[in-house]
């Protein structure tokens, strides 16, 4: 009998101070409140993160904003203010883990770098996500997930041989670069707890994705440009078959590795392949990509639509999938038998599906928490319950605009749905 899984997560109790917007830093924050951070999101009026504005769903809502911010608060604070920037060093006394994404010098000109909060509180753990990195000839420069993939080599890799070079079509820079620094806060936290020390980690957006290459850069630098990676469309370079081939309702793709060029020749009744000189080999293949691929797709063009031959290369275990449309995603039958994704609700929404977090745990549920707040949704809980300001505190800072609220948060909790 499997035993019920407890409520209490990983990382509950750990408290978080998030000064984060767009994507990057967020991906982090994300991932801590799934494992059951406490995530206070300092937010910069009048307007907050930016990514509020960006990929909208319903009127003023965005669907990026809900998935990237969900499980977390929101504190909206005016920090270039002598009041505002008190409040976040009183929360900085009380937290274990401060991550900013912010252009390097931004924190530091509000005295929030990881030298004066660690005067502050020196068992602090503080993540800088930035496009470069604090230091470098370009580390000043601004950053976007497309600039990273420029220059780590992936849109190089890209896209038709003979074509442009092509943006990725995801966001992957900026969530990678949130996942390395989620990472390194978890290992940060482990330390502390053995030894008692805090951290300060500077995550760059371009490092992180080139460390995600393990194939170009090694055979490039390992043999000093005798071999030099291209980008090559439908077809990897240097594995074939590998890559999109047209089957009779759209594509289908394959990963033929070396072993397993014997299952799919039989797969398509066409056994005398397998020792064929011009195909035996994974080099041979590679020197004859077209033909290696007029086989294949012949082959798939016999059958009345994808189902069967899909079926038969199931069986046979090669390796080999339909390419899905974002809107079947979700229906996959894989995707749904792990429910990936979860309803969580939304005052105005109903609700929102947000995936979760992709682990599956042997004693506990990794789960969205809550919803993405609304702006300053949770100004009065923060600065009451952590620094324990009175009513009329809180009343004073509203109105001389230290903090500020969305106008539909009165609303919705007067109608109770808050």
């Amino acid at each position: 009998m499997t035993p019920s899984l407890p409520r209490k997560k990983m990382l509950a109790g750990v408290k978080v101070l998030d000064f984060t917007q767009y994507l990057a830093g967020p991906a982090a924050t994300r991932l801590l409140a799934d494992f059951g951070a406490d995530v206070i999101k300092i937010e910069r009026t009048p307007d907050g993160d930016h990514g509020r504005k960006i990929h909208y769903v319903a009127p003023g809502i965005s669907g990026f904003f809900l998935a990237a911010c969900a499980g977390k608060k929101s504190l909206a604070i005016e920090f270039a203010s002598d009041q505002g920037r008190k409040i976040i060093h009183d929360l900085v006394r009380e937290v274990d883990v401060v991550i900013e994404n912010y252009s390097p010098g931004v924190m530091a000109k509000y005295g929030f770098d990881y030298e004066s909060l660690k005067a502050i509180n020196p068992q602090l753990i503080m993540s800088s996500i930035s496009g470069f990195g604090q230091e470098g000839p370009s580390s000043k420069l601004p950053s976007f997930d497309i600039i990273a993939q420029a220059q780590s080599g992936m849109m190089a890799m890209t896209g038709d041989p003979d074509g442009p070079p092509q943006y990725v079509g995801n966001y992957i820079g900026d969530p990678n670069a949130g996942v390395h620094s989620a990472l390194a806060v978890c290992a940060a936290l482990y330390q502390r707890a053995m030894d008692g020390e805090g951290q300060y980690i500077d995550v760059s957006q371009l490092e992180s994705l080139v460390y995600l290459d393990y194939v170009n850069f090694p055979v490039s630098m390992m043999t000093n440009g005798r071999i030099a990676p291209r980008r090559f469309g439908g077809d990897f370079y240097s594995i074939c078959p590998y890559g999109t081939y047209r089957s009779k309702e759209g594509y289908i793709v394959f990963a033929v590795a070396e072993h397993q060029w014997r299952a799919l020749v039989n797969a398509m009744g066409m056994p005398e392949l397998e020792h064929d000189e011009r195909y035996a080999t994974q080099e041979a293949r590679c020197a004859r990509r077209p033909e290696v691929r007029t086989y294949i797709e012949h082959w798939l063009q016999t059958f009345a639509d994808d189902s069967e031959p899909l079926r038969i290369l199931a069986e046979a275990r090669v390796p080999s999938a339909p390419i899905l449309e974002i809107a079947e995603v979700p229906h996959h039958q894989q995707i749904k038998a792990r429910a990936l994704f979860q309803d969580v609700p939304h005052p105005q929404l109903g609700t929102t599906p947000i995936a979760r977090s992709p682990f599956q745990m042997s004693t506990m549920e990794v789960t969205v928490p809550f919803r993405a707040p609304y702006l300053g949704e949770h100004n009065e809980e923060i600065l009451r319950e952590t620094l324990g300001y009175s009513e009329d505190q809180l009343a004073k800072l509203y109105t001389d605009g230290t903090i500020v609220q969305d106008p539909q948060v009165a609303g919705l909790r007067h109608a109770g749905k808050l």
